[in-house]
Parts: C-alpha cells; sequence; structure tokens
C-alpha cells in the first residue's frame, strides 16, 4: 500500500492557501503525533482538492463523493473525515443560495467537529478545522473554534517544534499571531509571529507577518 508523508500533503494545501491570500472567502483546508498516514487514494484526494479550491465545481462534486465512501468504508478515519468537510464547505460556495447551501456548511462544521474529537491530540487533522474555520463567512460563528484550535496547536510546537514541517508552522504562527491580535493580546500576537520569522524560510508568509509585525504599536521595550 501506497503511503503518503502528511507533511507533503500540509504543504499541498498551504500551496493553495497562499495563493488564495486576500480574495478567498475560506481557505482549507493544515504536532504529538506526526507519522504517515496509510491510505492508497490520499495523494489523489488532495489532488482533487487542490482543483475544488481553484473552482472546479465538477472537482468539489467527485470530492465529496468519493470521500463519502471512503468514509463510510474507513469511519474511523480522522484525516479522511475532516477532508470530508472540508469538502463540504467547498460544496457551500457552490451552492445556490438556500437550504442547501447550509445544510454543506452544517455537515461540514459537523465532520470536522468529528474528527477532532475522534483525534483531539492530532495536529494534522486539528490544523485543517482551524484553516477552514477561521475563513467561514463570520455568521458562521466558528471564528472562536478557529483561535481555540491556532491557541492549541502554537502550545504543541512550543513542547515539539519539530513535529511539522516549517511551512505548515510559519501558517500556524502567522494565523495565531491573527487571532490574538483579534482578541487584543498584543504580546501573544508578537511572539507568534516572531517565531514565524525566526523559521527563516523563503515564504510569502514572511512577508505579511513582517508587515504585521510592523502594525504593532511598539512595546515598552522598544521592540
Amino acid at each position: 500500500m501506497e503511503t503518503l508523508n502528511i507533511n507533503k500533503l500540509h504543504r499541498a494545501i498551504l500551496f493553495s492557501l497562499l495563493l488564495s491570500f486576500g480574495t478567498s472567502t475560506h481557505a482549507e483546508s493544515y504536532i504529538p503525533t506526526c507519522g504517515a498516514y496509510a491510505h492508497p487514494l490520499l495523494n489523489q484526494i488532495y489532488e482533487m482538492h487542490f482543483l475544488s479550491e481553484s473552482g472546479n465545481e465538477d472537482a468539489t462534486r467527485r470530492l465529496v463523493a468519493w470521500l463519502e465512501e471512503l468514509t463510510a468504508e474507513q469511519p474511523d478515519n480522522g484525516i479522511l473525515l475532516v477532508y470530508l468537510g472540508s469538502a463540504y464547505t467547498l460544496a457551500s460556495r457552490d451552492a445556490f443560495i438556500g437550504p442547501g447551501k447550509l445544510r454543506y456548511l452544517i455537515s461540514g462544521r459537523d465532520c470536522m467537529d468529528r474528527a477532532v474529537a475522534m483525534r483531539p491530540d492530532d495536529p494534522n487533522v486539528r490544523f485543517i478545522r482551524a484553516i477552514n474555520n477561521y475563513h467561514l463567512p463570520t455568521f458562521f460563528n466558528r471564528r472562536s473554534i478557529a483561535r481555540d484550535d491556532f491557541r492549541r496547536l502554537v502550545d504543541q510546537l512550543g513542547k515539539n517544534p519539530e513535529c511539522l514541517d516549517a511551512l505548515t508552522s510559519q501558517a500556524i504562527y502567522y494565523y495565531a499571531g491573527l487571532c490574538f491580535a483579534q482578541l487584543e493580546e498584543e504580546q501573544n500576537a508578537r511572539n507568534s509571529w516572531q517565531k514565524g520569522l525566526d523559521l527563516k524560510i523563503p515564504s510569502p508568509l514572511t512577508a505579511k507577518i513582517t508587515q504585521e509585525l510592523s502594525q504593532l504599536a511598539p512595546t515598552a521595550a522598544g521592540q
């Protein structure tokens, strides 16, 4: 059976996120477990997910149907379940305004919450929910869930900084900083963004973090 390292999956999702900054109303969906999720179709799933994120409605329909089938076969597979939730929210983007649109959003929320409840210490699952929920429309009242997820992810990175690749870690620090700033936790925001810069990787997020830091009011120490 083919094995796909979860960090490769993270990079694919994060690349699509970087392409959508400033234009997307929602993004998808990504420590103590950090091994490989073994499934022969996982590589194809994230590739189809990428197509769906780019606006391919046919890919979205096929992705939802595919993940519904896979999760029915493997109901305890948290990564498949959280991806199904993400796919449902993508389907809500394409649906006409009405009950169907809301139904997809509710189904997506419930799938992601079940996945996290099933694997509460799996940062891979929690990261996908955090990114997704942060970008959901505000009327859906999921921003607080995303904030809590990012706070927990920062804590997990502090205990085991090597368990995620640098790009994924930087995304966590970037979004966590935004969450802290929204909560007026200025020092936590500053610390989170600085940790993102300290990774010293060539990434579009590096410039965004630098910009966010420059907009923070100077601290008493003059930093």
